[in-house]
């Protein structure tokens, strides 16, 4: 039986081919990319993942900013912003916030790590992995973390010239954790799982064939 690619710019339909660690395959009639084999992306993916879970921790357990001024001291962990937004009244901005900064990535590296995990390790594939992985590659490239690290370094920049502000423990902490998220969604090539996935289905079929 055969399988085919078709060309998500000009929906030319061609047979999958069979690449080697670091190859890529590029369209026959617009030469556009295809897909690729990284060695070992799907660890990598793995690995920046667990990172990004210890990571946000941190940034959650430590202190993001202080702030000094006339006296007063000030600190602000991350979860604490969309709570500081909810008590002024900002409460469209405060789900924004919670959504983006804290549920959206924790959900998306939970559904990685629940992929991943079982399949690196014990090769096999739990329930509900389909959908699962097709909703993880919708919300890839929605991940917007690096845009609320950048604003939030903007406006950090900013308040410098009105109070002494100190970079905390939790502000490294996001900026790695941003970082190694980036670095997981980057190495998530949507190709080479399914690929894996169904070696790891013809593995168990063989298993029960020899059972």
């Amino acid at each position: 039986m055969r399988n085919y690619i078709a060309c998500e710019h000009c929906d030319l339909l061609m047979e999958y081919p069979i690449l080697s660690h670091s190859q890529q395959a590029h369209c026959q009639r617009c030469g556009n990319h295809l897909m690729s084999r990284p060695k070992h992306s799907l660890q990598f993916t793995l690995s920046f993942a667990i990172a990004c879970f210890i990571l946000f921790l941190t940034a959650n357990f430590f202190p993001m900013i202080s702030a000094e001024q006339a006296g007063f001291h000030n600190q602000m962990k991350l979860f604490e912003a969309a709570y500081a937004f909810f008590i002024h009244g900002e409460w469209m901005l405060s789900a924004i916030v919670l959504f983006v900064v804290i549920l959206m990535p924790l959900v998306l590296l939970a559904m990685i790590a629940y992929l991943l995990l079982p399949m690196i390790f014990f090769r096999t594939i739990l329930p509900y992995t389909n959908p699962v992985a097709r909703l993880v590659f919708s919300l890839q490239k929605w991940s917007m973390v690096d845009v609320y690290l950048v604003a939030m370094l903007a406006s950090v920049t900013k308040l410098t010239s009105m109070v002494t502000i100190e970079l905390g423990i939790g502000i490294w902490a996001y900026i790695a954790f941003s970082l190694c998220l980036s670095a997981a969604l980057a190495n998530l090539d949507k190709q080479r799982f399914w690929r894996y996935m169904d070696k790891i289905k013809c593995h168990q079929i063989l298993k029960q064939q020899q059972l």
